[in-house]
């Protein structure tokens, strides 16, 4: 059932000066309205109560259309100020309400925006905007396309005025538009989920969309939710959920080598939140990964081979296979981890040696500088192991707050300065990381928004 509601102005229900429908006719006759609810104040109540006007030209549309057409008068008979837009708020909000609740789901609600006073027109506007209805709001044009032009007799003759009607021309023209201009709500809600994007904030711009109308966030949603994915570096997720016209948001493919800079891009949306102790705390993992891959790139060693599964399935170091010379060398991974270890400690030969059990940055770090010959390569992988020395063990073992100026403290190099040092370690592995995939999540966000916005404008007619 098509289901309309309307308040009555003085163009209701045909114009005397134009023979041509007014709106509430208009909308009851394009969009072959079953029942009407008539909004009548103090002076349309009196001309429905004179000549019964209104219900006459919606009778008379029924017989044309060969239907029935109910009707349903609102009485507020002692409304006078009509100019006043407050009080409708209140009084159109029940009787939508009171509509809407005996909606069936195959009902279909329509409310006429352009009859009655500016004032009723702004507070059903405004009542959308709160409110967001699952309605269409109807705008009727009028046949000139300008202002209209009143004229009221006392007496007009409504069988002739149907009888003369310019609307039952074959060719007469459907004036009215389906009002799909945004909420207030809607556009503010949007802009909160594009500055949540803005500042990697995935779960929480999901979040508010997954609170929306779904017809108003179809077009980016699922990607939203594939950001999240991605920032929870569920790659599998990511994978799963693409479909024609995704994002391709990964820049990286293979697999290790995407692992590896997937968690680098993660890390550096933490240094951009200032969420610096996550940033510290993150520099381990991908430190000791990236060292292993220069080393088996560069170095020629692939420290699996002298390794093995220790209890709960951890990878540790295989103490029989760690004192066998390297393949073209003299020493073994044992030797050049002691020598380095004990000179860094000023230890002799015969005191504390290192002990290789679990896989950590500082042995990777020691065979990188001996076993690979380049001084910057060096040199960074140095600075690097020295930030995790002096205070990413402290963020990850004690209660600690960590800024900006602490972090430069402790280490003699800022945040930035750090992230630069892991953007330069991918430089001497074989991933192919370009300059402007660093750019990775910026370009999310960007097309992200251009989809929210876009998606705006194709359902938007103002």
């Amino acid at each position: 059932m098509n289901i309309l509601f309307s308040p009555l102005g003085g163009n209701d229900p045909v114009s005397e000066k134009n023979f041509f429908d007014g709106s509430m006719i208009h909308i009851c006759r394009y969009y072959d309205i079953d029942k009407v609810y008539l909004y009548m104040t103090k002076e349309i109540w009196e001309k429905h109560e004179k000549d019964n006007r209104y219900v006459f030209f919606i009778n008379k549309l029924a017989e044309y259309k060969n239907k029935k057409i109910e009707y349903i008068i609102i009485d507020d008979k002692d409304c006078e100020n009509v100019q006043v837009y407050d009080q409708f708020l209140f009084k159109f909000e029940k009787e939508i309400n009171n509509i809407i609740s005996s909606l069936s789901d195959e009902d279909r609600f329509f409310i006429n925006i352009s009859s009655g006073t500016p004032a009723m027109k702004n507070a059903l506007v405004i009542l959308q905007d709160l409110n967001e209805y699952d309605c269409k709001f109807i705008q009727v044009a009028t046949p000139t396309k300008r202002m209209n032009e009143n004229e009221h007799s006392n007496n007009p003759d409504w069988e002739s005025m149907w009888e003369f009607n310019l609307e039952l021309e074959i060719n007469g023209e459907n004036r009215c538009t389906e009002n799909k201009c945004p909420s207030l709500s809607r556009l503010r809600k949007e802009e909160i989920i594009k500055k949540h994007i803005d500042e990697y904030d995935y779960r929480a711009a999901l979040s508010v969309a997954e609170g929306m109308d779904k017809r108003s966030t179809g077009h980016y949603i699922d990607e939203l939710a594939r950001a999240v994915n991605r920032y929870n570096l569920d790659m599998k997720k990511v994978d799963a959920d693409y479909k024609e016209g995704s994002i391709d948001m990964t820049p990286v493919k293979s697999g290790n080598a995407r692992k590896i800079f997937e968690y680098a891009l993660w890390l550096s949306t933490k240094l951009k939140r200032k969420e610096y102790i996550d940033f510290i705390r993150g520099i381990t993992p991908i430190v000791v990964e990236l060292f292993e891959v220069v080393l088996k790139g560069r170095g020629k060693l692939d420290i699996n081979d002298y390794c093995k599964m220790g209890d709960n399935k951890v990878r540790m170091w295989d103490s029989s296979k760690v004192i066998n010379k390297l393949p073209g060398r003299d020493d073994s991974i044992q030797d050049i981890v002691n020598k380095e270890y004990q000179l860094k400690n000023n230890y002799s030969n015969s005191e504390k040696k290192f002990e290789l059990k679990m896989i950590y940055s500082e042995a990777l770090l020691y065979l990188i500088k001996n076993i690979i010959d380049n001084t910057d390569l060096a040199e960074t992988a140095s600075n690097i192991r020295s930030v995790e020395a002096n205070v990413r063990n402290l963020a990850a073992h004690d209660i600690v707050s960590l800024d900006e100026k602490n972090i430069e403290e402790k280490t003699e190099f800022t945040p930035e300065k750090i992230m630069g040092m892991i953007k330069k370690l991918f430089a001497y592995t074989s991933f192919g990381i370009k300059k402007e995939d660093w750019n990775s999540y910026e370009d999310m966000n960007q097309e992200l928004k251009r989809r929210i916005s876009e998606h705006r404008e194709e359902t938007t007619s103002c």
